[in-house]
């Protein structure tokens, strides 16, 4: 396929490569220099302009967008005077699901189709394969599909449904990633903590009694020994909870050591979390696992913690997130 790419961050570089890879011909523009260069290093042809993105494609066009959720409208703006009845949008990003059904309203009554596609699996995934979870009219979806196909994980893109589903899906995905990034932090805190305090060896907890062990001695705090690492690639050979996430927290460890040595304990968040808990607020639904997580990492900022180096580590390994310590004068 023929198509323009708007947007060559971490995840937008890495696929435009894999789209190249796949042979399909691709027209980028970002609007820094820098990766520009990347992307015609790669093979892209590169537009210096929106307008002659658009002008370089075949009608009808399709255009991939990859920008933050807060830059789509301009981004939309900008190429709308473009555009000809029959073109079809991608919004690729991280956008709140009910602006991608407004979008899609507008565009609709010009002609131009549109669909709302989460992508997750970070800057390694759009390289090598992402998830896709893909929104609006399903005969749009089909005429991309090979698209789909191509640039996702096997068998790791599906239509979810109509206009929004796509970033709706999506949202919710990341909410429950808040959560069990929280759940795998406090877990490692309270490993962690037990080596660095030990733990109460209370004789009157661990002997029944009037058992004669109760008699004399000093009560005394026992520290196992336990080593991070190890627990970390353990718990991903055949556990319950074995994940990519417990695998990411383990390199980490390899990277950094187990102190997670200049890794952030205040933990940034981007929006879906809080989305995903606004609209589950609308829906009267309890999301408390969800909704505690965000409210650490905004608590975070100013009460860092080893639970947030855990978490901060986390989105670094599979997001190429900056989470170093900020450096003091």
């Amino acid at each position: 396929m023929h198509l323009g790419y708007i947007g060559l961050g971490k995840m937008g570089l890495a696929q435009v490569e894999r789209l190249l890879e796949y042979g399909h011909r691709v027209v980028a523009w970002n609007r820094s220099e820098k990766p520009r260069r990347e992307a015609r290093k790669a093979g892209a042809e590169v537009s210096e302009t929106l307008e002659a993105v658009c002008s370089r494609l075949n009608t009808p066009r399709l255009i991939w967008l990859m920008v933050p959720h807060g830059a789509v409208d301009e981004v939309l703006t900008e190429l709308l005077p473009h555009l000809s009845k029959g073109d079809t949008l991608i919004d690729g990003g991280n956008s709140f699901y009910e602006h991608s059904m407004r979008r899609a309203k507008i565009l609709s009554r010009k002609g131009i189709n549109f669909l709302d596609v989460g992508t997750s699996g970070g800057p390694v995934g759009a390289r090598k394969g992402a998830c896709l979870m893909i929104g609006g009219e399903k005969k749009v979806y089909e005429k991309y599909e090979k698209l789909f196909r191509d640039l996702a994980v096997l068998d790791g893109y599906a239509y979810m449904g109509k206009a929004g589903a796509g970033h709706f899906v999506k949202m919710v995905h990341n909410g429950i990633e808040y959560g069990m990034m929280q759940a795998i932090g406090e877990g490692f805190d309270v490993l962690r903590t037990a080596e660095l305090r030990g733990l109460d060896a209370d004789r009157r907890r661990l002997h029944p009694p009037h058992s004669p062990l109760l008699r004399g001695g000093k009560e005394r705090r026992v520290r196992f020994g336990l080593n991070l690492k190890q627990i970390a690639r353990l718990y991903n050979q055949g556990s319950v909870i074995e994940s990519r996430l417990i695998q990411w927290l383990a390199n980490a460890f390899e990277e950094h050591g187990e102190k997670l040595a200049g890794i952030s304990g205040s933990v940034a968040h981007s929006g879906e979390g809080l989305w995903t808990v606004e609209t589950a607020k609308k829906l009267r639904v309890p999301v408390t696992v969800i909704k505690d997580s965000l409210r650490f990492r905004i608590n975070s900022k100013g009460n860092p913690t080893f639970t947030g180096q855990v978490v901060s580590a986390l989105r670094n390994q599979f997001g190429g997130h900056n989470v170093s310590k900020k450096k003091t004068s």
